[in-house]
């Protein structure tokens, strides 16, 4: 009996000093998001720098939305006031983000400002429409648009879309019009003939680019 109870008593005292063994601390950490949506209205995005103002900004563009109302809180300007801010935020997305310069013809907003926030509403006017937005491909760099081209050629695409994140010095719109003519060459299908190749970039300068591609088909009697 003794013998048991002494057991028993070194098992509670092991236990015992298990405790701090099994105990861990942990941190969590919140990923840092530069805009999101108000917690009461999904339609109205919210920002605190000048970057997620231009986010904001992207994002509506990226959704094809033409209306949109942003609320900065504990702004801080860079240029001056908020109203210079979203001015030169507005010409950012349309003339240097790649996908603002190929799809966004122009951006109007007003600026209102409350005890809390300034009140951002802007109008979006497109050139592409939010059909064509969707259906941009995003690639690492231009040898991957030869890649993808081998496998759309077969259905004779009139237009192919491409978002490259990397453009090198070497890229322009004539090697990728030399590569595109070089996936068609490749085709083991019978295609028509490829008349012209058009390529746009946008924007002109930058390492990240949309590269348009337009494509006119001929007419080959024996294929139809």
């Amino acid at each position: 009996m003794k013998r048991t109870l002494a057991v028993l008593l070194c098992l509670c005292a092991l236990l015992t000093g298990c405790t701090p063994m099994l105990e861990r601390s942990y941190a969590s950490e919140t990923p840092h998001v530069q805009f999101s949506d108000e917690s009461q209205n999904a339609s109205i995005l919210r920002a605190e720098t000048y970057q997620g103002l231009v986010s904001a900004l992207l994002h509506l563009v990226g959704q094809g939305e033409e209306d949109g109302v942003i609320r900065l809180y504990q702004y801080v300007s860079v240029s001056g006031s908020a109203a210079s801010d979203v001015d030169q935020a507005c010409l950012e997305v349309t003339q240097e983000d790649p996908l603002g310069a190929y799809a966004v013809d122009y951006i109007k907003y007003d600026v209102g400002q409350t005890a809390a926030y300034y009140e951002v509403t802007v109008k979006l006017a497109y050139t592409k429409t939010p059909q064509e937005i969707a259906q941009v491909v995003s690639v690492t760099g231009t040898s991957a648009i030869a890649q993808e081209l081998q496998g759309q050629l077969a259905i004779l695409p009139r237009q192919a879309v491409f978002r490259v994140s990397y453009f090198t010095r070497e890229d322009s719109a004539e090697s990728i019009r030399q590569a595109v003519l070089e996936a068609y060459g490749q085709q083991t299908l019978r295609l028509p003939p490829l008349e012209e190749v058009q390529v746009n970039l946008y924007p002109d300068s930058g390492q990240q680019r949309v590269v348009e591609i337009l494509l006119t088909w001929g007419i080959q009697e024996e294929f139809f």
